[in-house]
């Protein structure tokens, strides 16, 4: 059930960032604009910080933790696609097609919330890696499909087209969390027979106050507080890559959209083993050791990228380029996600691991919107932009440094 909802917070991703912003670009959409309208569809993905405490507040207890909120997460982001439906093609009105976007996300960035939580409820300390990679495979799956499949289908059946093959794909895909449930003898709907089971299974509400008390203790130490700062600034590189490469390929190479879209779909097969190695090592040789080869590789990688752009019109190169990175993206992120899971701790657990997932997926938008003022703004070349893109991803790798996982586990035995 994880790996399934992971899927399907991977298609429209891909589709909005990829299919769509290509599709865009191809007909003239420039850097600015189009950073614009990735950050405004991605920005729901910074209100987990918000969702967080919702859902460690106020559940129906009696269907397990969590499983209520991921369902009515995806039933609303399948009908959210329907008010799109109804306002027609809206590829002619950015700033429309952008905030329908954004209220199909809000939804989204709730299930991925409901997700991680009742994966951080149910998941041991040595199964977190592997099953990470697992789960961020699943996300790419449903990238892929998102990105190349659905740029097809906009070729053949224009933006109205794909929009519905969304819909049906995510009603499917609800099925999972209705036919499965958390602990057996919970209800499967709330009229049906059944009662909470496990832990505080009779709470359905949790006061706040307790939350932001155990938040406060979570984050009182140098490791939880440090890795906080780390999360913001160490997705700047991949938010400016993932939007200057567009226009750079669609614009400047003669790539057409589908052409984009395409090779970036595919490369969820490299995403797909960079995210599965990526959790199988960091369960075996280390968290800090694993962001630090995946954040590291993909800065190098950009940078080499700026190097060598005189081969950028050589298709082998290009290609190359779309195809590898998003594999080094996928372990540094794996690595990110184990060591969130790992080092958050007291009841509010859940809500610290969002913590981190939503302070990434701010710095993550921050380079989205970054892009304009580099190329247009500064009046930075593409070469330069990718330089920036290569320093912002290694820098951060400092702070490893300090962040132990030992001094929460210490943490741990003190407060039991």
């Amino acid at each position: 059930m994880l790996c399934a909802m992971y899927v399907a917070q991977g298609i429209p991703w891909g589709f909005m960032t990829i299919a769509l912003i290509s599709y865009l670009t191809d007909r003239g959409v420039g850097d600015a604009e189009a950073g614009e309208l990735t950050a405004i569809v991605l920005v729901p993905w910074t209100f987990k910080l918000v969702w967080g405490p919702l859902i460690d507040t106020m559940t129906i207890r009696s269907m397990g933790r969590r499983r209520a909120w991921i369902i009515g997460a995806e039933f609303m982001m399948a009908v959210s696609l329907l008010g799109l439906l109804a306002l027609g093609d809206l590829t002619n009105n950015l700033r429309l097609l952008g905030w329908m976007f954004f209220i199909h996300n809000c939804f989204a960035s709730l299930q991925d919330v409901s997700t991680d939580a009742l994966a951080v409820d149910i998941l041991p300390p040595e199964e977190q890696g592997r099953t990470n990679g697992l789960m961020w495979g699943s996300k790419l799956v449903g990238k892929g499909a998102g990105g190349a499949a659905m740029a097809m289908a906009i070729d053949s059946w224009g933006l109205t087209g794909a929009v519905w093959l969304q819909f049906a794909i995510l009603m499917l895909i609800m099925l999972f969390p209705i036919f499965m449930l958390e602990r057996a003898g919970e209800k499967r709907f709330p009229w049906s027979k059944g009662s909470a089971r496990g832990v505080e299974s009779g709470a359905s509400v949790r006061s706040l106050m307790d939350v932001i008390r155990d938040l406060r203790q979570g984050f009182s130490m140098v490791t939880t507080s440090v890795f906080v700062v780390f999360g913001a600034i160490s997705m700047l590189g991949w938010g400016i890559v993932e939007v200057v490469t567009k226009t750079l390929y669609t614009q400047q190479l003669g790539w057409s959209f589908v052409d984009v879209s395409q090779v970036s779909g595919t490369a969820a097969l490299t995403e797909m083993i960079g995210a599965v190695l990526g959790g199988y090592c960091a369960d075996r040789f280390g968290r800090r050791k694993v962001m630090a080869a995946g954040f590291a590789g993909y800065g190098v990688f950009a940078i080499v990228f700026a190097v060598f752009s005189n081969l950028w019109t050589e298709t082998w190169f290009a290609s190359g380029y779309l195809l590898l990175n998003p594999g080094l993206v996928a372990v540094a992120a794996v690595g990110y996600l184990s060591m969130s899971m790992r080092i958050s701790w007291t009841k509010a657990a859940a809500t610290m691991f969002t913590i981190y997932l939503t302070v990434s997926n701010i710095g993550h938008v921050l380079g989205n919107w970054f892009v304009g003022s580099l190329r247009d703004g500064w009046a930075f070349s593409y070469e330069q932009t990718f330089w920036t893109a290569g320093i912002v991803m290694i820098l951060p790798l400092l702070l490893l440094v300090v962040i132990r996982q030992e001094e929460v586990d210490h943490a741990k035995r003190q407060l039991k």
